[in-house]
C-alpha cells in the first residue's frame, strides 16, 4: 500500500490571494484543520493550518524566541483574541503558511510505513501528497492520520482482513462500524 491508496483526492484548496477570514470559514464549516494553497496552475505552494493560526493568537510577548512561558498571569480577554484574529482576517492566507523547512509532504509512491512515519513527525497532522518535476509541485492529494485510520478501518469491515476487527474490538465495534457506513451510505444519497 502506498500514500496513493489512501490518500483523500477530493481537496478543499486556497489560492495565494484568498483572505485568512475566508480560510477560517472552510476550516470550521469542514472540520478541516489544514488546507493546501495551491496557484491556477495545481501547483503546490504550500499549506495554511490551524496550528500557525492558534500560534498568532498568543501575546507578542509568548511569539518571540525565548518569549514568555508561563501566561496564566496574563487575562484571558477574548476580546483580545478576537481583535488579534481580526488583524491577520484581511490578509491573504500566503503570509501565514508553515515554513517551508518544516513542512513535510510525501509522493504518491511513498510507502505505507513511510507514510505513517512522516505523519507520526508531522505535527500538522496531514501530508501533501505532491509529484515532483524539476521545480514544479504538483498537489494531488493529502493524507491525514484519519485516512490511514479510515482504510485500516474499511479494509477490516469490507472482509480484506476478516474478523481482525472482531479480535481487535469485539463483536459490538464491528455492529457500529458497519451501522456507521449504512448511516454514511443513505446519508449520501
Amino acid at each position: 500500500m502506498t500514500a496513493e491508496n489512501i490518500m483523500s483526492f477530493r481537496l478543499r484548496k486556497l489560492s495565494p490571494t484568498d483572505k485568512v477570514c475566508d480560510a477560517l470559514q472552510i476550516m470550521h464549516t469542514h472540520q478541516i484543520r489544514n488546507l493546501p494553497v495551491v496557484d491556477d496552475e495545481g501547483q503546490f505552494i504550500g499549506l495554511f493550518g490551524i496550528r500557525r493560526i492558534i500560534s498568532l493568537l498568543l501575546p507578542k510577548a509568548a511569539q518571540i524566541d525565548f518569549g514568555l512561558k508561563d501566561l496564566s498571569f496574563m487575562p484571558d480577554e477574548v476580546e483580545a483574541l478576537y481583535k488579534r484574529l481580526g488583524d491577520i482576517g484581511q490578509k491573504p492566507v500566503t503570509d501565514f503558511l508553515e515554513k517551508k523547512k518544516k513542512l513535510v509532504f510525501c509522493k504518491p509512491s511513498t510507502p505505507f510505513p513511510e507514510v505513517l512515519e512522516l505523519l507520526e513527525q508531522n505535527p500538522d497532522t496531514s501530508l501533501p501528497v505532491i509529484i515532483v518535476k524539476g521545480k514544479k509541485r504538483k498537489l494531488v492529494g493529502m493524507v491525514s492520520s484519519w485516512d490511514v485510520l479510515d482504510k485500516l478501518v474499511m479494509n477490516m469491515i469490507s472482509g480484506n482482513q476478516d474478523g481482525e476487527l472482531q479480535q481487535l474490538c469485539g463483536d459490538t465495534a464491528k455492529a457500529e462500524a458497519e451501522e456507521d457506513v449504512d448511516t454514511n451510505s443513505e446519508s449520501e444519497t
